[in-house]
């Protein structure tokens, strides 16, 4: 069994442990890869693990830090972190998915334009309306000529939704 980068990146450090425990059952940049996670991670290297270190380093026929070292030269990095850094690389979206992604964009904003025109010409119609029936009413209950009701705040309320609108519209 072998475990590609991604899946140790992600693998909790049991799944990591069990894979120094059955190491015999792995290959050795699952081995290499999954040490170098744990130790990324602060895990410490307790006498279990230096043994099973030590095992893989008899079958090999090295110390296990050449083996590491001739490992991460023969694939272009230093260290485990140049190594991930080099092999998770996000791929790049094609044209196609650009081009999708960008008619989605224009859709949206499409749809939000039309949505403020729409309330823009809402608030032109009621903010209209309030100011009108404000106006109305006072001056209805000021012809008598006894005093009436003065609707000053709907006239102003309906003044303000009005121009709003209107500015909107614009």
């Amino acid at each position: 069994m072998n475990k590609t980068l991604l899946e140790i990146t992600q693998t909790k450090n049991t799944g990591l442990s069990e894979v120094l425990v059955n190491w015999k059952n792995y290959d050795q940049k699952t081995f290499i890869l999954s040490l170098a996670e744990l130790k990324k991670r602060n895990v410490p290297v307790n006498e279990q693990i230096e043994s099973l270190i030590s095992d893989f380093s008899r079958n090999e026929g090295k110390p296990y830090e050449e083996i590491e070292k001739e490992f991460f030269e023969t694939n272009g990095a230093k260290d485990y972190a140049e190594y991930v850094s080099e092999n998770t690389k996000v791929p790049e979206k094609t044209d196609d998915e650009k081009l999708y992604l960008e008619q989605l964009r224009r859709l949206r904003i499409a749809q939000i334009e039309q949505q403020e025109q729409k309330q823009a010409k809402n608030d032109v119609l009621y903010g209209g309306l309030w100011f009108a029936g404000g106006l109305i009413v006072t001056i209805v209950s000021l012809s008598n000529g006894n005093g009436g009701i003065i609707a000053y705040g709907a006239v102003i309320f309906g003044g303000i939704q009005f121009f709003r609108g209107l500015s909107k519209s614009l």
